[in-house]
């Protein structure tokens, strides 16, 4: 009688407990709900309303005013006949990968000279950041002024060595885009530094004393042991470059306006051209639609490399 006592008692606590704890569980998923709330309200305002009205419109002709004019895929077969827009593409993917290569090599560099201690790393830490603090605005009047002909600083450094002081970098197609990602880099390091700095001095000290021990010189360190155990924050730093650099509106308008002859006009300013100077609305959101698709295929395979880099 006592055995079947306790056990009857055992059972019953067994189930409060799991009565509880069921209780408890439906407690916690309707406060998560309500807390969540409003963040899934101001995702449908900010995200997701956007995103269907801008496939809307891509799907539609619109001058500015009035209703749309529903067109179907019109609008995707213009954009795809059209060489403007096929060269607006090209030379974005370019100059994106082009500029988030050479500041995610810079950043690196950059990082593993601070984080070995040379002389005067604390200032430098401010002196490589400052670009990244400054508008893009303010960054591209500023580099416009130092690229032009003969009185710019770019110029008057080559004028003394010897490579000529008169040369019309924004004003030319076939030189454009080397002031561009030059400005590009230069503003964009900052952020990359730190983010790599902050990874290259995770490095264990165990290793690299193992490395020097082993006679690894400066340069296989950085190869060998550094740059294979920040893979993933490379992959990372690498990926938002790319995403930064493709719409990178801001910086590329202050600094050339899209030209000369629309030779500078990547996506977001071609499609900044046809929505307000053109008033084909259509056209720019589809344009949109396209940069969003490929953008969203670069940031899925660059979370995916990041995270099997993490899993090695």
């Amino acid at each position: 009688m006592k055995t079947s006592y306790k056990t009857n008692q055992s059972q019953n606590f067994f189930h409060r407990d799991k009565k509880s704890k069921v209780g408890l569980s439906a407690i916690n998923r309707k406060t998560a709900w309500v807390t969540l709330l409003p963040l899934f309200v101001l995702l449908f305002i900010f995200l997701a309303l956007p995103i269907f009205n801008s496939i809307r419109l891509s799907l539609s002709r619109w001058g500015g005013l009035g209703p749309l004019e529903p067109v179907g895929l019109e609008n995707y077969k213009y954009l795809f006949s059209d060489s403007q827009m096929r060269y607006s593409v090209l030379v974005t993917i370019i100059y994106a990968f082009a500029v988030a290569f050479l500041v995610v090599a810079l950043g690196a560099i950059l990082a593993a000279a601070v984080s070995s201690g040379i002389r005067g790393h604390k200032a430098l830490k401010v002196i490589w950041f400052f670009p990244g603090v400054a508008p893009p605005t303010a960054v591209a009047i500023f580099w416009s002024g130092g690229f032009q002909p003969e009185f710019g600083a770019v110029n008057i450094f080559l004028g003394k060595l010897g490579l000529g002081s008169e040369h019309a970098w924004l004003a030319s197609s076939e030189t454009v885009f080397y002031p561009a990602i030059f400005v590009a880099v230069w503003a964009g390091v900052g952020f990359a530094f730190l983010v790599l700095l902050g990874a290259v001095e995770q490095v264990p000290v165990s290793v690299r004393e193992a490395a020097i021990v082993d006679g690894a010189n400066i340069f296989q360190q950085f190869t060998k042991i550094t740059l294979p155990l920040i893979r993933p924050v490379l992959v990372t730093i690498f990926t938002l470059q790319v995403i930064w650099a493709f719409n990178g509106f801001t910086l590329l308008w202050a600094l050339t306006n899209g030209g000369p002859a629309d030779s500078s006009a990547i996506l977001p300013i071609l499609a900044y051209k046809e929505a307000f100077r053109y008033g084909r609305f259509g056209n720019a959101a589809a344009m949109a639609v396209i940069a969003g698709v490929f953008l969203l295929i670069v940031g899925y395979l660059g979370i995916r490399k990041s995270r099997s880099l993490q899993a090695q």
